[in-house]
């Protein structure tokens, strides 16, 4: 049986935001599947504009270690955006006192600073690293290093499995895993 009102369980809710061509649908994947090579319940719900590169995407997940409900998530815990139209355009989904983390290269006018909002400057990081294209992981390793202040049960031997899933190539591997690195290491700072 469905325990619908979660009672004493712990749940994970995050919206990722951004545009096509940034990486937002591969970023839920990854971390889809770090759940799941932690023995998490995962739900995984992404949706993209038909324009794709440019156009919104973003993703909707869900952690527990109980039976998740649904993929549709209205109040996120936290929330993970790329660009400015993203955190403007999901910013309703989040709980008032979430977890917001921001690229800071690209979303320049963030005026409504809280105690839980970080921005992490993951186009500089990743252009430093040698390709754009690893912003997201930058991402995702700030977002699973306050995670795991939360209690969130993933090793870095879930986040290396999720990438080899996801990632074909040793290269590509290295390079998605030191950008993972830096976003841990921007966070500790931070924290």
């Amino acid at each position: 049986m469905v325990d619908i009102k979660n009672n004493n369980q712990k749940i994970w809710k995050i919206i990722l935001g951004g545009s096509g061509g940034q990486g937002i649908i591969t970023l839920g994947r990854v971390l889809a599947y770090t759940g799941v090579s932690a023995k998490l319940n995962v739900t995984f719900l992404p949706a993209y504009g038909a324009e794709m590169r440019g156009g919104y995407v973003y993703s909707m997940l869900s952690f527990s270690s109980k039976e998740l409900v649904s993929p549709v998530i209205s109040q996120a815990d936290y929330g993970v955006f790329l660009n400015e139209n993203s955190l403007q355009m999901l910013n309703q989904y989040l709980k008032e006192k979430s977890w917001i983390l921001w690229n800071s290269s690209l979303i320049k006018n963030r005026l409504e600073l809280k105690q839980n909002d970080i921005g992490i400057p993951a186009s500089e990081i990743a252009e430093k690293l040698g390709t754009i294209k690893v912003a997201n992981m930058v991402m995702l390793g700030g977002l699973l290093k306050l995670m795991e202040k939360s209690g969130f049960p993933v090793k870095e031997k879930n986040i290396i499995s999720a990438l080899k899933e996801t990632i074909n190539d040793g290269k590509s591997l290295s390079i998605n895993l030191q950008a993972v690195s830096e976003g841990k290491r921007i966070i500790e700072e931070v924290l």
